[in-house]
């Protein structure tokens, strides 16, 4: 397959929530995700719309944040498109919520959340059971 390409456009942040409750000390964060996407192959058109979660052990930190990565695709047939959409987007996407959580909670008074890099090969199921085929 020639000059085939995955391209990913730009990101909006649909959704900030933050909430602290005062304490000494945030606990160990847990950090927890809700994929789903949008997907015109006609088009050539995909949007990524990826919830993160992150809360600590004593729920004193809450952050909720979705956010849609819009990507775009010519010349991939349906068989090599799982792996961009299941695989790729997901770890495209994600450097920019870990770069906004950090700004989030460093402009809120509180030492940076610096959220380590994650391998998101795990999202690829529920991802994959949570596309709906539309014109987008």
């Amino acid at each position: 397959m020639d000059n085939s390409f995955f391209q990913f456009e730009r990101f909006t942040i649909q959704k900030s929530f933050f909430e602290l409750t005062p304490t000494e000390e945030i606990g160990e964060l847990s950090v927890g995700f809700q994929p789903k996407g949008k997907l015109d192959y006609n088009h050539g058109k995909f949007h990524l719309e990826l919830g993160i979660y992150v809360s600590d052990s004593s729920e004193a930190l809450k952050i909720e944040i979705e956010t849609i990565g819009y990507f775009s695709f010519e010349k991939l047939d349906r068989e090599s498109l799982p792996g961009f959409l299941f695989v790729n987007a997901p770890a495209i996407l994600f450097p920019y919520l870990r770069a906004y959580i950090s700004s989030l909670t460093t402009l809120s008074g509180i030492r940076p959340i610096v959220l380590p890099t994650l391998n998101l090969i795990n999202l690829k199921d529920d991802l994959a059971s949570n596309i709906e085929e539309t014109k987008l």
